[in-house]
C-alpha cells in the first residue's frame, strides 16, 4: 500500500517549485556579499550569481543594509564576507499541488521543508527541499496522509491535517502555498469546480478542504449556491448537529428540504450555520412550518442545554407552544436573540413558583410581556425573602437596641430592616446590603452612624462580632477621620462594657 501511495509523487522537485521557491518563499532571502579588492569593494549577488565592483568611494555599501544589486536589480541585504554567518540559514515550509503521476484524476500535495544554506560558501547556493508530508486527494474516496517522522519512517495519518509550525532557534518558519500549482493540478478533475478559490484566504495550505471536497461533492453545490459557511463549520470541526447529509446527490438531499426551501435560505447565505438546518428541520418534524428566517431566529433552542431547558418544562406546553411564545417576544424587540428570552422565561417560571402562583394557565405560564412579568415577579420575590430576613432582625433588635450610642456630634444603632441596608450600601456606594443575610441570621452585627443633626441620613457604616471591630468605613469605603474614628472606638468600649455585664449577670 505504502508503495501504491508514494508511486503518485515525482521523484525530484520540479522547475516549477524550485521557481516558485525561489521568486516567492524566498524572495527575501538575496543577499549582496561585499568586501574589498584593495581599495575598490567588490560585491556578489547570490540571485544574479554576477560579480562586480562597487568602487572606491567612501559611500559604499554597510552590513546588513538594504541594497539594490546594479546587475539585475533585486532588493538585497548586504552581507561582509569577513562577518561570521554561522546561522545565515533561511528557512520555510511550502506546501505544492501537482497532478497524480499514476491517475490524471488524482490531485497530490506535498509538505515541503526548504533551507537556503549561506552559512558556509555562498556562491552558487541552491534552494535544498525535504519533504515532511505527504497527500492524495482521490475522487470519491478523500483523502489520505503519510507523514515523515522522527527516525525518517514515513507513517500514515488518520486524518488529513497541516503539520504543525512554530519556531525553528528564534525564528519563526513561514508557511507557504502555492495557488497556481493548485490551479494546475485540479486542471480537467472534479476537484476544478470545487470552489476551493473561496477558502484560500481562511485556509491557507486547503489541504482539509481538499480532503473534505474530494470525499464529498456536495461541497461545490453548497459553495457555489453561498453556503460557504456551512463548509467551514465543517472544516473548522464545530459540530454541524447531523443537519447536513454530506452523501446527498441533489441539494434537497443535502439540506433536508424542498427545493423551494433551499432557495429562500439562500437568501440567508451570509448568516446562515448548522444550527439554523437543524432548527427549520426540527421544527419541521414537530409539525410547525417554521420559515427559513424563522428557523435562524429560533437556532439557539436547539442548543444541547437549551433544549433540554424546554423539554423538562413539557408538562407545561408543547416545544412548538414554547417556541412560538419566546419568538414572539424576542420580535418585541426587548431581547438580543431567543436564548435571553428563553432564561428569562425559566426565571419567570421560577418566581412563580417561589411565590405559590399556580402555572396551571396560559395566562400565567405565557404573559405577554415577558419582560414586564419577569421583573414584576422579581420585585415580589425579593419582598418575600425580604420579609423573611426582616423578621429574624427584628427578633435581634431586642438585643441589638441596647448597644446604641450617642455623643454631641455622632450617633450609632443597629440595622432596622433589609431595605435599611440596600439604601445605605446605594447611598454611600459600598456592599453592606450583602451582608443582610449574615446580620438576620446573627453570622455579624451592623450598625449605622449617623450625625446627631442629621439621624436619617446614611454616613457610615459599622460591623462587629460580640465586642469585636471587623471594619468601619464611610462614603465609597473610606477610612474613618480622627473624630470618627475616636467615636467608634469609644462605642466598642461600651459594647465590651455591656457584654461583660451581661456575662456576669449570667454567671451569678
Amino acid at each position: 500500500m505504502s508503495h501504491d501511495f508514494f508511486a503518485h509523487f515525482p521523484t525530484e522537485p520540479s522547475a516549477a517549485l524550485i521557481e516558485y521557491a525561489r521568486d516567492v518563499a524566498f524572495l527575501r532571502s538575496r543577499y549582496l556579499f561585499v568586501w574589498r579588492d584593495g581599495k575598490v569593494q567588490m560585491a556578489y549577488c547570490t540571485h544574479c550569481r554576477e560579480t562586480y565592483p562597487l568602487g572606491s568611494d567612501k559611500d559604499t555599501y554597510r552590513h546588513n543594509e538594504q541594497a539594490t544589486c546594479r546587475q539585475c536589480g533585486s532588493t538585497c541585504v548586504v552581507k561582509h564576507r569577513g562577518r561570521g554567518r554561522r546561522h545565515l540559514i533561511d528557512t520555510a515550509y511550502i506546501v505544492w499541488y501537482e497532478k497524480s503521476m499514476v491517475d490524471a484524476q488524482t490531485t497530490v500535495a506535498t509538505w515541503y521543508y526548504a533551507w537556503r544554506d549561506y552559512s558556509g560558501d555562498f556562491h552558487d547556493v541552491e534552494t535544498k527541499f525535504e519533504p515532511r508530508a505527504r497527500y492524495v486527494f482521490a475522487p470519491g474516496r478523500g483523502g489520505s496522509m503519510m507523514r515523515l517522522n522522527w527516525s525518517g519512517e514515513w507513517q500514515p495519518r488518520r486524518n488529513v491535517h497541516a503539520l504543525p509550525v512554530g519556531m525553528m532557534g528564534w525564528r519563526t518558519v513561514d508557511v507557504w502555498c502555492s495557488h497556481e500549482s493548485i490551479q494546475t493540478a485540479v486542471a480537467g478533475t472534479p476537484l476544478q469546480y470545487s470552489g476551493w478559490e473561496t477558502y484560500c484566504d481562511q485556509y491557507n495550505t486547503l489541504l482539509t478542504f481538499f480532503d473534505l471536497a474530494s470525499r464529498y461533492p456536495c461541497v461545490e453545490y453548497l459553495t457555489k449556491l453561498g453556503f460557504s459557511r456551512l463548509v467551514m463549520a465543517k472544516l473548522d470541526g464545530l459540530r454541524t448537529f447531523g443537519a447536513i447529509h454530506w452523501r446527498g446527490r441533489t441539494m434537497e438531499q443535502v439540506l433536508r428540504m424542498p427545493r423551494a426551501d433551499v432557495h429562500a435560505f439562500r437568501k440567508l447565505a451570509d448568516v446562515i450555520e448548522p444550527l439554523s438546518l437543524r432548527s427549520y428541520q426540527t421544527w419541521r418534524r414537530l409539525g410547525w412550518k417554521v420559515s427559513p428566517e424563522e428557523a435562524h431566529l429560533l437556532r439557539e433552542l436547539l442548543i444541547p442545554h437549551h433544549w433540554r431547558e424546554i423539554q423538562v418544562r413539557a408538562s407545561l406546553a408543547s416545544e412548538v407552544e414554547i417556541a412560538k411564545y419566546l419568538l414572539k417576544q424576542l420580535r418585541k424587540g426587548e431581547y438580543r436573540s431567543i436564548s435571553y428570552a428563553l432564561i428569562e422565561w425559566i426565571d419567570y417560571l421560577r418566581f412563580c413558583s417561589e411565590l405559590g402562583i399556580p402555572l396551571n394557565t396560559t395566562r400565567n405560564v405565557f404573559p405577554s410581556n415577558l419582560r414586564e412579568m419577569h421583573d414584576e415577579m422579581m420585585r415580589r420575590v425579593r419582598i418575600k425573602r425580604d420579609e423573611r430576613l426582616n423578621a429574624q432582625i427584628q427578633a435581634r433588635l431586642a438585643e441589638l437596641e441596647p448597644f446604641g450610642y450617642t455623643d454631641e456630634h455622632f450617633m450609632i444603632r443597629p440595622a432596622r430592616s433589609v431595605q435599611e441596608l440596600f439604601d445605605e450600601g446605594q447611598a454611600l456606594h459600598h456592599c453592606v446590603g450583602s451582608y443582610a443575610a449574615k446580620y438576620a441570621s446573627g453570622e455579624t452585627n451592623l450598625f449605622l452612624m449617623r450625625r446627631v443633626s442629621a439621624p436619617d441620613t446614611p454616613y457610615c457604616t459599622v460591623e462587629m462580632r460580640d465586642s469585636a471591630l471587623i471594619q468601619a468605613r464611610g462614603e465609597r469605603n473610606r477610612l474613618l477621620r480622627e473624630d470618627e474614628q475616636t467615636f467608634v472606638d469609644q462605642f466598642v468600649r461600651h459594647v465590651a462594657r455591656m457584654h461583660k455585664r451581661a456575662q456576669r449577670r449570667k454567671a451569678s
